[in-house]
């Protein structure tokens, strides 16, 4: 049922481009300058030229397809022709190092990973040759990986705004082939055939997410979860076709993706791609384009900060809300309070864009349409008294099907709830209050980050004994990752080695900009002998801003 949200992810671009195919539904800005444009007519035709190119490379039903992209014009036709083929997409950030790459093409079976060769200070192509030596001896189209067994081809996206970081022509790897080299010559009616067999309840998508654990979880979302998702949050959120989301949310994250991308292409909306930012040029691209929703709050703390934030015109007044965004879209914003996880589509529960303003900016909101919640004691799994605070649990049509390869029965209860880890009270009007995490999880930037995967890495360094990584209270930032380090006898580290040791092991979200240094009866501890996290957070928030004395 076109436009219902119970359709593939195909139809619902087709739905779209059906509404207003002359109208321009992309904006490409490599450095914050629009470049290049996309109506919805050639958005739609660029997802089937790439359904084509993936049939030919292989690719049906079912089958993994990886996904190193920055915020480029490929990105959407990419994982929409994805989708028409009943394909699995699986988002990689640009963000992640050596050892995230290799987790992440093990962990998904990915089988067709298209990648830039490199990103800024990241060369893809160098990491994928350490991690697949084989490479350089395959002929391309026929590899066999002894540590990703299931990897067959290596597409390389060309040109960008950064280029390849070793500076190589895109193609010119040994064992890999041109994204735009490949033939796209299946026909509509095939295609039409093909995309005949995928139904809204197949498998969409697998997004990693960092859980409580040292290795990320991949969210497997199915097709009707994402598209009801995307209409829910476009109608909550109020967009229609007048808007234009400033998408400097990177799309391999699910809330740049869903909040972002689907959402905007629900309401019909133009999305402005921002692949590359710093202040002056958004605070530009903002004013040129007149860009109103805001999701994703990551770079509002720079723009706030430069001079020029209060002499350029901005049309921002839609979007999330955030303790900022009174400062940075103006007191009269419709900004609304949403509650979600990768795990939920990004979003279980928002208020809406007509709600009074301290229901928008002082709740959580309500459930999204037919998505159930309870509060429960996190001790006894009972439900608590109304108003009461317990732990959030959440179903629902955009709940997630599983964890890929993690049994559903150890992450739903026997009603089928996810228990999100975090606490809550629904007030009597049925709005949701957040007031903190069970997890060890660590959001920043609008990021989860596992402390786990953290104090993994830190704690491979020769001098360390023991690591305690804890978040820290940030205005713009939400949390900032610190960690408490205690060294091995008679070893030596400082705060800057260590920082220098994470970054060669960890994305740059996930390196702590605090580093503390104590002794290891320092370390608090519960009365029954656990580390207590909360003390570590009072004493780094006491470090970093000491009260004066006497």
């Amino acid at each position: 049922m076109p436009g219902s949200g119970v359709e593939t992810l195909g139809a619902f671009l087709d739905h779209a481009a059906a509404l207003a195919p002359q109208r321009e539904a992309i904006a490409y800005a490599p450095h914050g300058r629009v470049t290049l444009r996309q109506t919805w007519a050639e958005l739609r035709e660029a997802s089937r030229v790439a359904a084509r190119r993936l049939i030919n490379a292989g690719a049906m039903k079912g089958s993994r397809v990886g996904l190193l992209c920055s915020n480029r014009l490929d990105w959407l036709p990419i994982a929409f022709g994805a989708f028409r083929i009943g394909a699995l997409l699986v988002p990689f950030s640009t963000l992640w190092k050596d050892d995230e790459i290799a987790y992440g093409l093990t962990h998904a079976d990915v089988q067709i990973l298209i990648m830039l060769p490199g990103f800024l200070r990241h060369d893809y192509l160098a990491i994928v040759n350490d991690l697949i030596p084989e490479l350089r001896r395959t002929p391309p189209g026929r590899l066999y990986a002894a540590r990703v067994p299931l990897l067959r081809r290596i597409l390389l996206l060309g040109g960008g705004a950064e280029g390849n970081a070793n500076g190589s022509a895109a193609g010119s790897a040994a064992g890999t082939e041109r994204w735009d080299d490949l033939p796209a010559r299946a026909d509509d009616t095939f295609l039409d055939a093909v995309e005949r067999t995928v139904s809204p309840a197949d498998r969409a998508t697998i997004f990693f997410t960092s859980g409580t654990t040292a290795r990320a979880k991949g969210v497997v979302h199915r097709h009707a979860a994402l598209t009801g998702a995307a209409r829910s949050i476009a109608s909550c959120l109020g967009i229609t076709a007048a808007d234009a989301w400033w998408g400097h949310m990177p799309l391999f994250w699910s809330g740049g993706f869903v909040v972002g991308g689907l959402a905007s292409i629900a309401g019909g909306a133009r999305i402005v791609l921002h692949e590359q930012v710093d202040a002056n040029s958004a605070l530009e691209l903002l004013e040129a384009e007149h860009c109103t929703v805001m999701a994703g709050w990551h770079q509002a703390g720079p723009l706030l900060d430069h001079p020029d934030f209060g002499k350029r015109r901005r049309s921002l007044k839609k979007g999330t809300n955030h303790p900022l965004a009174a400062q940075f879209l103006g007191p009269d914003h419709l900004a609304i309070g949403v509650y979600g996880m990768s795990e939920t589509a990004t979003c279980a529960t928002a208020a809406r864009w007509s709600d009074p303003p301290e229901t928008r900016t002082g709740t959580f909101g309500r459930p999204l349409e037919d998505t159930q919640l309870k509060i429960v004691d996190p001790e006894t799994a009972q439900p608590v008294d109304a108003g009461a605070t317990g732990e959030i649990c959440v179903k629902g049509p955009t709940l997630m099907e599983a964890y890929y390869k993690l049994p559903p029965a150890s992450t739903f209860d026997r009603e089928g709830f996810f228990k999100t880890g975090d606490l809550g009270c629904l007030d009597g009007d049925g709005y949701l209050h957040f007031a903190g995490r069970l997890k060890d999880v660590i959001k920043t930037a609008g990021v989860n980050v596992a402390a786990a995967e953290v104090e993994d890495v830190l704690g491979r360094h020769a001098a360390v004994l023991s690591v305690h990584v804890i978040g820290v209270p940030h205005q713009a930032r939400g949390e900032n990752i610190a960690a408490f380090v205690v060294l091995r006898p008679g070893m030596a580290a400082g705060s800057d080695e260590l920082r220098a040791f994470c970054k060669r092991g960890l994305a740059s979200y996930k390196v702590p900009r605090d580093i503390f240094l104590m002794g290891d009866t320092e370390v608090p501890r519960t009365g029954s002998g656990k580390v207590d996290k909360a003390a570590l957070r009072r004493a780094a928030q006491a470090r970093m801003h000491p009260q004066p004395k006497g």
